[in-house]
């Protein structure tokens, strides 16, 4: 007598399939590392970007880009301000936005030269620890800087927002915000 199976798989297939779901729903798992950028408004008013103590963490490029298809600006695409750490030596922990970069850095986006009311942005930070990328993204409008209080800063929330915090909280050694 021949046995024949119902449809569906056989075990040994059922088996691969829920090991299969295991270990790609695992490795969706992950938690996201922590903000290693923050905002802050400066004492004149201005913006000021800061990185958070990650030792080993070498900054390559700081941006801020107006989250529009206009940049706010009337143009074609997205206004931009950026610096690039031209040698890959030494890192910056603060820069201020619209300036001057640091001896060692050079500007490579100077269309946005000021924070608009109503215009949202993201201000990014992309680095390295070693040869792992490490990067830090914050979205945020001049709204948003002009309500912090002396001491606080806006950070990521680990998703399409912010937050604020205590700057001195911001910028303690934090090991998990630092792992690639």
């Amino acid at each position: 007598m021949i046995r024949r199976r119902g449809p569906g798989l056989t075990r040994g297939a059922a088996a691969l399939t829920a090991l299969a779901a295991l270990v790609s729903f695992g490795a969706g798992c992950t938690p996201a590392p922590k903000g290693v950028l923050a905002v802050e408004r400066a004492a004149d008013g201005g913006a000021r970007l800061l990185l958070a103590d990650c030792p080993g963490y070498l900054a390559k490029d700081f941006s801020v880009l107006a989250d529009t298809d206009t940049g706010g600006t009337g143009g074609g695409g997205p206004a931009a301000w950026s610096v690039h750490n031209g040698g890959w030596t030494s890192s910056v922990r603060a820069i201020r936005l619209f300036q001057n970069p640091p001896a060692g850095w050079r500007a490579t986006g100077s269309e946005l030269t000021a924070l608009r009311e109503g215009v949202p942005y993201v201000a990014t930070v992309s680095g390295a620890m070693g040869e792992r990328s490490l990067k830090g993204r914050v979205p945020f409008t001049a709204a948003d800087l002009a309500g912090l209080g002396n001491g606080q800063v806006l950070a990521s929330d680990g998703g399409d927002g912010n937050t604020t915090m205590g700057r001195d909280d911001f910028l303690r050694g934090d090991p998990d915000r630092c792992r690639p």
